[in-house]
């Protein structure tokens, strides 16, 4: 999966991308339980030989699929949760990209408004604030910055695996 060139590749600028106060934070972020589950759920979906040539969602296509889906007939009239609307979606389109960033983003929204991930989330300042909604698109920009850069790290982990596991077998004549 191409990841933007805007999205993150190291831990100081994810730190920076997301506002947070320390390295520690940063890291503290990406080792979090619910992120690393979110991103394993995500990962086991859209990580796969085909989807490594697709561009990673854009924050602005997530966002508007989370308010189409948040004003679904589903959603607002049969008694589905926005989350049970979107898994649904991400099993009908197992592999479709837009929907599983969203499921990404939703459980990281999640996570960002409990007590534990409340640290995380750094607003803008007060005054570059105009609505409610304004506050949703930050989040969502930073969460996709979040995903960006875990894509990026997955991608590296990979790609050591595998020069690791060449240098191996040409060590032992196998190449």
């Amino acid at each position: 999966m191409s990841v933007p060139a805007s999205a993150p590749k190291t831990i100081e600028q994810l730190q920076n991308t997301l506002r947070l106060k320390a390295k520690a934070d940063a890291e503290a972020l990406v080792k979090a339980d619910h992120v690393t589950e979110a991103f394993r759920m995500y990962s086991n979906r859209c990580l796969s030989a085909n989807s490594m040539k697709l561009l990673l969602p854009d924050w602005k296509d997530v966002d508007e699929y989370l308010m189409d889906k948040r004003t679904s007939r589903q959603v607002r009239y049969m008694g589905k949760t926005l989350e049970g609307a979107v898994t649904k979606e991400c099993f009908d389109k197992p592999y479709g990209l837009v929907p599983h960033a969203s499921l990404f983003a939703l459980r990281i929204m999640t996570f960002l408004k409990s007590d534990k991930g409340e640290k995380y989330d750094i607003i803008l300042e007060d005054r570059r604030i105009k609505h409610n909604s304004d506050l949703s698109f930050d989040r969502c920009k930073r969460i996709m910055a979040l995903l960006g850069f875990l894509v990026h790290q997955g991608r590296e982990r990979m790609r050591r695996l595998n020069a690791k596991r060449d240098r191996e077998m040409r060590a032992a004549g196998y190449i």
